[in-house]
């Protein structure tokens, strides 16, 4: 099973992606949410992810500041930074060697797909969802 950590300030985009993910990978994955950057801090602490999900504007820790302390500490963790925001900040997040990004609103296909291939997890088409 791998493990994912979302990390989304907005609440609802947070529970989107949260039922994406369960639709798509159901018991593939096992997932935990947090609301900013250093909450993710905390968890990262304590639990190993596969995969971290992090939007960029965020309050307190930011997304940037995130990518870097992910890749510093962490490096085994793949990351996809989401944005709703300017691109410049994914220009940036890319920059800073992330797996993948994507502006919001999410595509749907392109994303659960690029999260099935970075995970290995192997799910044919999970575009369906």
């Amino acid at each position: 099973m791998k493990r994912v950590l979302v990390v989304e300030d907005n609440r609802l985009e947070r529970k989107i992606i949260l039922h994406m993910l369960e639709a798509a990978f159901g018991s593939l994955l096992r997932t935990d949410e947090v609301a900013d950057g250093s909450q993710a801090l905390k968890y990262l602490e304590k639990q190993e992810y596969d995969l971290v999900i992090t939007d960029l504007i965020m309050p307190n820790t930011e997304g940037l500041e995130l990518i870097r302390v992910i890749n510093k500490k962490y490096p085994h963790s793949e990351i996809i930074a989401i944005s709703g925001s300017n691109p410049y900040y994914l220009y940036l997040a890319k920059k800073l060697g992330i797996s993948g990004f994507f502006t919001k609103p999410l595509d749907k296909d392109l994303f659960l797909d690029s999260i099935n291939n970075l995970l290995h997890l192997g799910v044919p088409r999970v575009a369906q969802v």
